[in-house]
């Protein structure tokens, strides 16, 4: 037996009860963030609403939106901390993407911050945050100096087992560098890749006996190796 005309209309309004309900606690200046948080993912979760159809009804973005929706899955007790700082929603994302001990120290830094002066607080979240979980691998890596990659390209050329294609592109991202140039994420993932080869092909290795000790180990503790 079918869902009856009756049960779908009752659902509709449903929907729309739930959707005047997030409108109301959203735009009210008077509830605290905790509460919208509370109150909206409970309403949104609770009929089936989808972002966009709800975003378009408040009139925010979707990615704000669902940014806003993440914090829900929070601890009660973080989602308390971010409602008392009140941070713009720019950071809602960050902070709904990171673990306890990165959320707490960014919100403690935030608090203990009387000025950002040129930093947006977006920045100084992620910043905090990063202290916390430490610094990806593409991070690492795009630290490093044009001279630096040159010089693993020019090792690399005394090992037939390495692909010239490779060191070609290693050639040119040191080009890139040297121009002051910030490599794209893609071109970041291409060196890891390359290092990686360097490294199986052990032109990289721990405690290089070649005079390039540090770099060696610096790049391999970047790729995690």
């Amino acid at each position: 037996m079918g869902i009856t005309a009756y049960r779908i209309n009752e659902i509709t309004m449903e929907k729309i009860d739930a959707l005047e309900l997030i409108k109301e606690v959203w735009d009210s200046a008077k509830i605290s963030l905790e509460e919208k948080v509370f109150k909206i993912s409970d309403a949104f979760y609770s009929v089936g609403l989808d972002v966009a159809t709800t975003a378009n009804y408040i009139k925010t973005t979707p990615a704000e939106f669902d940014a806003f929706l993440s914090l829900s899955n929070l601890d009660d007790d973080l989602i308390r901390m971010i409602s008392e700082a009140n941070p713009p929603k720019t950071t809602w994302p960050l902070l709904a993407c990171g673990n306890d001990d990165e959320i707490k120290k960014a919100l403690s830094a935030l608090s203990a911050s009387y000025s950002l002066k040129n930093e947006s607080v977006s920045e100084f979240i992620y910043q905090q945050m990063i202290e916390v979980a430490g610094e990806t691998p593409e991070q690492l890596v795009s630290q490093l100096t044009g001279g630096e990659m040159f010089y693993l390209a020019n090792k690399g050329r005394n090992f037939n087992s390495v692909n010239q294609k490779s060191l070609k592109y290693l050639n040119s991202f040191a080009a890139q560098k040297k121009r002051g140039k910030v490599l794209s994420e893609k071109q970041t993932a291409i060196l890891i890749d390359i290092l990686n080869e360097l490294a199986d092909n052990n032109v990289i290795q721990r405690d290089s006996i070649d005079g390039d000790k540090e770099l060696c180990n610096t790049v391999l503790d970047a790729i995690g190796r």
